[in-house]
Parts: C-alpha cells; structure tokens; sequence
C-alpha cells in the first residue's frame, strides 16, 4: 500500500533531523533520497528538493526552493526530457515510498483527515500508519481481475485446450494414443 503524502507531511522529510530519511517527489512519486543524504540532506547542494514536490526544478535545472512545484506547464520539450532523464536515474536508484498528493485535492484532503484520526503513538508524536500482510493480501485480492473462480476456469480452459491439441496431433499424424501405463 503506497503512503499518499501532503505537502505539509513531505516536508517533515526534509533531511534536517539525521534519524528521519530524506525523501523528495518527482511528478507525484515520492522517493527516498536517503542513501545521497550527502546531497539532499542539510547543508548538500540538492537540499532545496528534499522533503517537497521538486518537478518543475528538476526539469529546468535550477536548485531554488521557489521552483520546486509540480507545475510543468510552461516548460519546453527539452526541459521535459531532462525531467524525464532525472526520472529514469530515481527509479533505478532510489525506492519509490509513495505518493505526493496535489495540493487542493480531494486526495490530500483524506490523507490529511485520516492522519488526523490517528492516534498518537506513546512518544506523543503521529505515528505512520501501519499496514499488515493481511491486510495488502486483501486489497490485493479486491484490485486483481482474476478471482479465485476465474483463475479455476483459465486452468480447466488451459487443460482442455492442451488435450485437443493432442488429439489433433494423433488425427493429423495418424499415430495411436499413448496406453496408459499400469506396471512400474
């Protein structure tokens, strides 16, 4: 299950506290810097990405905090290919830790009500939600078309399918069935 983050918990991940990890999002995919905190942390020459929504900087290749927003619409197609570039390296080597939600979103409304519903952990601060197997086995099952039923049909449909091509093999080479075989 993929965390839905606000601006406002994004920020929390800005690599100034050393025990928290650093992450930062690109077109709505937010990553987990933390193995270049020496770039994106406190005092690195990315530090202005971490903990916001950094597209519009990536692709126009300016480290300002000013530009770091989601907004790619007046961009050209050359600075939507140097995002895309950018995009291609952090999917390769960071882990992708969830998504950022748009700000003013139905999305980031419910991320912010639900963490605003969670019960304080016993340090005082708002803990992570916490996501059993259990519980991605089950949203897993709802999201996937193939239901234990259909996946029960495929395999008979499959079975059927192997048997009348052998069937055709023995017609079209004129061979006879194998005999079923009762000695070991």
């Amino acid at each position: 299950m993929s965390r839905i983050f606000t601006a406002e918990e994004l920020l929390a991940y800005d690599g100034a506290e050393a025990s928290k990890p650093v992450y930062i999002a690109v077109k709505g995919v937010v990553y987990d810097v933390s193995a270049s905190r020496e770039f994106y942390g406190k005092g690195g020459p990315y530090e202005a990405f971490a903990g916001r929504e950094c597209s519009r900087a990536l692709a126009i290749m300016k480290v300002d905090a000013a530009e770091c927003n989601g907004n790619l619409e007046d961009c050209t197609e050359k600075q939507l290919k140097t995002l895309d570039d950018w995009i291609a390296k952090f999917n390769t080597k960071y882990t992708v830790v969830g998504k950022a939600a748009e700000p003013g979103s139905a999305e980031e409304a419910d991320a912010a009500t639900r963490r605003a519903a969670a019960k304080p952990g016993s340090s005082g601060k708002w803990q992570d939600e916490q996501v059993d197997m259990d519980e991605i086995r089950k949203t897993m099952m709802r999201q996937s078309p193939f239901t234990p039923g259909l996946l029960t049909t495929l395999v008979i449909v499959g079975l059927l399918t192997a048997l009348a091509g052998y069937i055709l093999y023995i017609d079209m080479t004129g061979q006879q069935p194998l005999e079923p075989h009762t000695e070991l």
